[in-house]
């Protein structure tokens, strides 16, 4: 059975300019009991395929976004990476700029777990994919869009009359 877990994303833009912005946000914060349920992630507790993570949109293996590597720290998983420059890449940098994907949900087969007060304590989970979707779990997981401010000269303003 395929868990979910559903964290903190932001949106910027890709400096660059070779992508249409970049997705960077927290997967998971060990220790964090879910708004939904009564389960947290033990610290170190999830590993991922050497090859990295799948982000689908909302969960759905026909609409994978991009593959993303995992940074993880202490007392969280992260993860930055620009988006694809495809048609699902824009789509969902668009969303995130509406508003309408704003949160990370992290898929895991749940290898090793414990009870402790009430709460499922998950101590070793593999996690092959996430989601970016419209509503994450953890009270913590708001998505945030940064996006670059462009100033124009007058000169550039008048050119597009």
């Amino acid at each position: 059975m395929t868990d979910q877990i559903l964290c903190e994303v932001r949106f910027q833009e890709d400096e660059t300019r070779q992508s249409p912005g970049r997705l960077t946000g927290t997967l998971i914060n060990f220790g964090e009991v879910a708004s939904d349920r009564r389960e947290r992630f033990a610290p170190g507790s999830i590993y991922f395929p050497d090859r990295g993570l799948i982000i689908n949109e909302q969960h759905n293996r026909q609409s994978p976004i991009l593959i993303a590597h995992p940074i993880v720290e202490a007392r969280s998983i992260r993860v930055d990476e620009p988006f694809p420059d495809t048609t699902r890449g824009r789509d969902a940098a668009t969303s995130m700029r509406l508003g309408i994907l704003t949160g990370l949900s992290l898929e895991f087969y749940a290898e090793q777990e414990e009870r402790q007060a009430g709460n499922r304590v998950v101590t070793k989970a593999f996690a092959p994919r996430a989601g970016l979707v419209d509503v994450p779990s953890y009270t913590g997981s708001q998505a945030e869009v940064r996006n670059k401010v462009w100033r124009l000269s007058k000169e550039d303003l008048l050119r597009w009359r």
